[in-house]
């Protein structure tokens, strides 16, 4: 017993669009060099790529209950990929900040012993 997948030619053209944007910003994200220009690919799977998957939904269902679903999933989407995204920008920030301080205390304690150990 095979389940029945068939899909409209509608639905295919909203969905192979939201599969290149997630396959092109996977690949982005693995060749991409720094921190801060990987995040810019984080945004459009969700924003771009959530709304067409949505679309679709809505486009094969309707609009009944899993299209409302999916609605809201794409809402949550957009509202929480910005914050998710500055938190990650932020924390590693925080992390470059602590990073540099322990090197410079590093440095202070170095030059004050060879101070000490000078004439």
């Amino acid at each position: 017993m095979t389940p029945d997948v068939s899909a409209s030619p509608v639905s295919v053209a909203l969905l192979l669009p939201a599969l290149f944007i997630c396959a092109f910003c996977c690949l982005a994200l693995a060749v991409m060099k720094g921190f801060y220009v990987k995040l810019h690919y984080l945004a459009p799977p969700a924003v771009l790529a959530g709304a067409l998957v949505t679309a679709a939904i809505a486009f094969e269902e309707g609009t009944g209950a899993n299209a409302v679903k999916a609605g809201l999933v794409l809402l949550v989407l957009l509202i929480g990929n910005p914050v998710i995204t500055f938190a990650a920008a932020r924390a590693y920030h925080l992390r470059q900040v602590s990073r540099q301080e322990a090197e410079d205390g590093k440095r202070e304690e170095e030059a004050q012993k060879d101070g000490e150990d000078g004439p």
